[in-house]
């Protein structure tokens, strides 16, 4: 049964540096802002916009599978919204026939956003914490980000 689980975080952070750096130059500062989880991101399809697929490669030892192949299924900059659908891999070798996040990005002030996610998803079998599995690495990659971002910034 398709399921929906929703969290958020606030950031400090300024929404146009955060969006930047988490949506579109991924490809650099993924593997930088969780360095013991993804190793690299490529763009396989496309040119890294909507519709665009891109395959992570993640760390021995890490997460319990070797990558993920992620499509772009939303991408708005202006508010800040993108959405990303697992299609073979990660979540989908874990538990679930589908798998979809969405991220929205909100300014809080010149330096706050609120992250608010949206995890779209059908477990196989009934999951126990469904919140904690689905939620817990997109809030630690936001606090990652932001912990990276100060580091630069100082």
């Amino acid at each position: 049964m398709a399921q929906r689980i929703e969290a958020q975080i606030q950031v400090e952070v300024g929404v146009e540096i955060l969006w930047r750096t988490f949506a579109e130059e991924f490809r650099v500062t993924w593997p930088k802002v969780v360095p013991d989880i993804v190793v690299n991101v490529e763009v396989v399809e496309g040119d890294g916009g909507l519709g665009s697929l891109l395959f992570l490669q993640f760390k021995p030892g890490g997460p319990t599978v070797p990558y993920q192949k992620t499509k772009i299924v939303e991408l708005d900059s202006t508010k800040h919204k993108l959405g990303l659908e697992v299609v073979e891999g990660g979540h989908l070798s874990n538990g679930f026939s589908k798998y979809v996040t969405f991220f929205k990005l909100t300014s809080n002030g010149e330096r706050e956003t609120q992250v608010d996610v949206a995890v779209e998803c059908e477990p196989v079998a009934e999951e126990a914490d469904l919140q904690e599995k689905t939620t817990k690495f997109p809030l630690l990659f936001f606090r990652c980000l932001e912990n990276y971002l100060q580091t630069a910034d100082a």
